[in-house]
């Protein structure tokens, strides 16, 4: 709880500031950029890519850069209204730590975009000094009692930071390799490449979304165990949402590394993991119980105006941000009314990591077109149900904005104002009088009523004469 705090407390400072992302490359409808080159030792550098999304996935690679390490990789999809298209894209942004302060040349780097290679030019990062903010250090980890710490030896360990998750509550499986700082053993992986893959498929859970968080290097870490010290090597990292109440078996794993013994020959050393059960907890019975999120969420929004005429456009911007599942919130626009008029401009939905869990966003531009004066709570348009786990009941979200309107009423008034070049824009204002005839068009109607009338006159001789 304490980290989504935090979390949020940096989202409110610069949700609504514009983007520091400077432009790297395009090539074939894919956008590389950068992120800022001044950021502390607190923050991170992000590289990132843009793609009109399709069914399938892209397939990756971001590049190493020395002197950063590799966090993880989130995604967004966003989903734009252009001329009453709809514009889809995916973008993915890869998160470096630095490893220290001080001015990093990074060299030129190629990321690797279903096979496509994109070159971003030399430049340079630099790095000061940050402080970290005492109420985010992470608490002591705890382990299960059959790890011994007392014999002060390296021990692996998957863990999750949840035992007893509602049904769509999420927990985070870690799978990470612990040594002490005081080790005097000389330790070595051994083929990580081929014995990691296959451990984290032993112990990937079943009837779970997965929300993943793509380390492609070993995550360093400084930890705790009974205050003693440690050095993690975090070698996996996953979000998952129980979809049901079935027990979720982690089984134990072994994991060998290479230990140099005093032949200074590298001996294998195999350490196991301890198995345990995570055991998803029954949410209430209700209507939206699988159909909304669940866990901690809260809203920023921000209008451009709470003051405005009938007519008026008016910007309303929302944020729903939580480690919930966000793929389950309510993607329908909001319905318009007799006061109110809503234009869903754009949608957004993000998966990104923070520290050690997984968050989900929700953002929304909408265009709202008052259509008569008064005031009026937005709280009765705006909100977002989804299942509360510290209250254990289902809670929802609410707009906080009132909006003023002042003016004349809209509701029989034709107002083109907003086609911006359309073929009706201001026609209203027209005067039918002034509209000059095409010549052609009129006398082909008044030959064609001439033909009709002929017609019609030897159809009646016709008649006249049979009798």
């Amino acid at each position: 709880m304490r980290y989504f705090l935090s979390f949020l407390t940096i989202l409110y400072a610069g949700l609504f500031l514009p983007s520091a992302i400077i432009l790297g490359q395009t090539k074939e409808n894919v956008v590389v950029q950068t992120g800022a080159k001044n950021i502390a030792t607190t923050e991170q550098f992000s590289l990132q890519f843009s793609i009109a999304a399709t069914e399938q996935l892209p397939n990756y690679r971001f590049p190493e850069i020395n002197g950063f390490r590799k966090l993880g990789v989130s995604r967004s999809k966003a989903t734009n209204f252009e001329n009453e298209q709809v514009v889809q894209t995916l973008t993915f942004i890869q998160y470096y730590q630095p490893n220290g302060p001080g001015n990093v040349l990074v060299p030129l780097l190629e990321l690797d975009v279903n096979k496509q290679i994109f070159k971003i030019d030399p430049f340079v990062i630099q790095v000061v000094p940050g402080v970290e903010n005492q109420d985010e250090i992470p608490n002591e980890i705890q382990v299960p009692a059959t790890v011994d710490l007392a014999n002060n030896k390296p021990f692996f360990l998957v863990r999750s930071d949840v035992a007893r998750p509602f049904v769509g509550q999420s927990f985070t499986l870690t799978m990470s390799l612990y040594v002490p700082s005081n080790n005097t053993l000389d330790l070595s992986f051994d083929r990580n490449d081929i014995q990691i893959p296959a451990l984290i498929q032993q112990i990937r859970p079943h009837n779970c979304w997965e929300e993943n968080f793509n380390l492609q290097v070993e995550r360093v870490l400084k930890v705790t165990f009974g205050g003693k010290k440690y050095t993690e090597y975090r070698f996996f990292q996953a979000t998952y949402f129980p979809l049901d109440l079935h027990r979720i078996q982690i089984p134990s794993v072994r994991l060998r590394i290479l230990q140099k013994g005093k032949s200074k020959e590298k001996m294998p050393l195999f350490l196991n993991s301890p198995a345990f059960v995570v055991r998803p907890k029954p949410m209430p019975t209700h209507a939206l119980s699988g159909k909304v999120p669940v866990g901690r969420y809260t809203l920023v929004e921000e209008i451009d105006k709470t003051m405005a005429q009938t007519g008026e456009p008016i910007i309303y911007r929302s944020k729903v941000i939580g480690d919930g599942n966000s793929i389950l919130w309510d993607s329908k626009s909001v319905a318009s009314d007799y006061f109110l008029s809503f234009n869903l401009l754009s949608t957004e939905r993000s998966v990104f990591p923070y520290r050690d869990q997984m968050f989900g966003n929700k953002s929304d531009i909408v265009r709202i077109i008052p259509e008569q004066a008064g005031k009026f709570v937005l709280a009765n348009y705006f909100n977002w149900v989804y299942f509360n786990v510290d209250k254990a009941r289902f809670d929802t979200l609410r707009s906080k904005i009132v909006l003023t309107v002042k003016g004349q009423p809209r509701d029989k008034k034709l107002d083109t104002s907003l086609e911006k070049g359309g073929i009706y824009e201001s026609i209203e204002r027209k005067d039918s009088l002034e509209v000059q005839w095409n010549r052609w068009v009129n006398w082909r109607q008044l030959v064609n009523f001439v033909l009709i009338v002929m017609f019609g006159f030897i159809v009646f001789l016709s008649w006249r004469a049979l009798k």
